[in-house]
């Protein structure tokens, strides 16, 4: 018989608990082994970029002024291209699975306060944070357990930094 996806093969720092053949576990785990890992001081260094991409950027959001904001900020965090994209991926991954699960959860809150909501629409609301939820602890196949710790320690602050850059990066 073929081995299973899942085997851990050494990989002791990348667990298998995978008990079905969900194959974006097997994703997850390969790209876990590609991602150097993540420490506080790499975490702060990534802060410092986008810190530093949100001062140099301002409101202009010309091609050459985000080219050198960009640069700027690189320099500031002092990461090689791969860790920072490998490390912003990351970050943006987190901030939006858990800025959705804000809004959903504020969303649920209002439902439940109101009397007038029906029990189908609080029900969708409450299986989608759910779904929000699972596919944030999935995250921690991705990038490992103690990365996922270290993202939801300091989760407010960075979901502040992550609106803030959403908000440069997506306007019309």
């Amino acid at each position: 018989m073929a081995p299973s996806l899942f085997d851990d093969h050494g990989y002791q720092d990348v667990p298998n608990r995978e008990r079905g053949i969900n194959l974006s576990a097997a994703d997850d785990r390969t790209l876990r082994m590609a991602m150097p890992p993540v420490d506080g001081a790499l975490l702060d260094a990534l802060v410092r970029y986008q810190e530093a991409f949100l001062s140099h950027a301002g409101s202009d959001r010309g091609a050459e002024n985000l080219a050198r904001a960009h640069a700027l900020a690189q320099t500031a965090s002092g990461l090689e291209a791969r860790a920072l994209e490998q490390g912003i991926a990351m970050l943006r991954a987190f901030g939006g699975r858990r800025w959705t699960a804000r809004r959903l959860d504020d969303k649920l809150r209002q439902l439940e306060a109101a009397s007038d909501t029906s029990e189908e629409l609080r029900t969708r609301v409450r299986d989608e944070l759910g779904k929000q939820e699972r596919e944030t602890v999935a995250l921690g196949r991705r990038y490992g357990e103690a990365t996922l710790a270290l993202l939801r320690e300091r989760e407010a602050s960075l979901l502040d930094l992550h609106t803030r850059m959403t908000g440069l990066l997506s306007q019309g």
